[in-house]
């Protein structure tokens, strides 16, 4: 066997074990800890409506996505959504939280890996958890 496809061989063993093990951890996150922290990616929304209506809107999922709740605070007004890894990524943790603003409810809508990813994907998934819930709101999607 030449030192070609030996090296191919060792190098395709290595990515499939450390993506084996990345998912395998992925699996295991918990996303409550996003309910106090907010993420470093984050697209800002204005609701017309007050915060607890929001709250309530989106506690029953969001539109088109199949993200699902991982954690919510009422009182704080903050959820956690989350969706399992897939062909292509590893899964994300999208944090929400509402305060009060003068046009009803600001929303800050973050995304976080479950495993060790960044680039496009994370900015494809950003947008597309984002439109869902501009969908599940009622309000125009952010161009």
């Amino acid at each position: 066997m030449s030192s070609v496809v030996t090296g191919a061989i060792i190098g395709a063993s290595i990515g499939l074990i450390y993506s084996g093990y990345i998912l395998l951890s992925a699996g295991k996150k918990k996303g409550d800890k996003y309910l106090k922290e907010m993420t470093r990616r984050v697209t800002p929304l204005e609701a017309p409506m007050p915060p607890a209506a929001v709250f309530a809107a989106l506690r029953n999922g969001i539109i088109d996505h199949p993200a699902t709740l991982e954690a919510a605070d009422e009182a704080a007004t903050r959820l956690v959504f989350t969706d399992k890894a897939s062909m292509t990524t590893f899964g994300f943790f999208y944090p929400i939280h509402i305060t009060p603003s003068a046009q009803g409810a600001h929303l800050d809508i973050g995304i976080v890996s479950r495993g060790n990813q960044w680039g496009p994907l994370v900015t494809k998934a950003h947008r597309i958890f984002v439109e869902g819930v501009c969908r599940t709101l009622g309000l125009p999607e952010p161009s």
